[in-house]
């Protein structure tokens, strides 16, 4: 084998869902065909009434700073715990809050975000504030951005832009940007999709500059085979913001649903 190819493990998912009047229960569970153990993706508990929802999430909830990251790919987010999501519909607006908590040194440390959300024709508008209080946590501190998107076939164009402001004494605040573009170029003729992702010194290293900005350039091209097949081809080029020369990469997918 020329190693370029290799087999991975066969993952499938279901989802059961269990409703009664303004009660919704899920529970999401993921087994290997290889034999591997049994794991749960996710599990909630929703009860929801016209003007309010509140979700409980028992293996854990987490409110991220939707595409801005750096070279670790860790987007910036509340840590993962058990906690509760506060949605409150007033169209066209949509708030939400997201509060967890974990135990550090007996002691309960609560991580919480808010978010909002306006959509009006084809421009929707969000704004995002969180917070975490776990020092251990890499993204101690807190974070907030703002994003647009307009959305009209067969046109995509989405902006983002987020600041994180860490706690711990001696490191430094940080930002970064995302945009998309993506133009659905007709029936039969696939997708086409660009994106720009740039964190600064100090978001790329968390709070510790690094020795220049990260940024990655990706474009991709998702053609139909069939109406279960996707032949997606895609091309990188990141910039890691170590020092080190930019790099590209390239990938070709073919995507079975069934």
């Amino acid at each position: 084998a020329s190693g370029l190819f290799g087999a991975g493990d066969v993952l499938v998912d279901y989802s059961v869902t269990l409703t009664s009047d303004s009660w919704e229960a899920n529970l999401t569970p993921e087994f290997d065909l290889a034999g591997g153990a049994l794991t749960f993706d996710d599990a909630y508990i929703k009860y929801s009434l016209d003007m309010l929802s509140v979700t409980m999430k028992p293996l854990g909830i987490r409110k991220k700073l939707w595409d801005i990251r750096g070279a670790s790919d860790t987007k910036i987010r509340l840590p993962d715990n058990p906690g509760i999501d506060v949605e409150v519909p007033i169209a066209p607006l949509t708030l939400d809050l997201v509060v967890n908590n974990q135990a550090v040194d007996d002691e309960a440390k609560f991580n919480y975000a808010v978010g909002a959300e306006y959509g009006a024709d084809s421009i929707t508008v969000e704004a995002i504030y969180g917070t975490s209080g776990v020092k251990t946590y890499i993204w101690y501190g807190s974070y907030y951005g703002a994003k647009v998107t307009y959305a009209a076939d067969p046109l995509t164009i989405e902006g983002q832009y987020g600041s994180f402001n860490p706690e711990a004494a001696g490191l430094k605040d940080g930002s970064g940007y995302f945009g998309k573009f993506a133009y659905a170029m007709g029936e039969g003729l696939g997708t086409f999709t660009l994106k720009y992702t740039m964190a600064d010194k100090a978001l790329n290293g968390a709070g510790i500059p690094t020795a220049k900005d990260w940024s990655k350039i990706y474009g991709e091209y998702s053609h139909p085979l069939t109406d279960a097949v996707d032949l997606i081809l895609d091309v990188s080029n990141i910039t890691p913001g170590t020092g080190a020369d930019s790099y590209t990469e390239y990938e070709a997918v073919i995507s079975v649903s069934l």
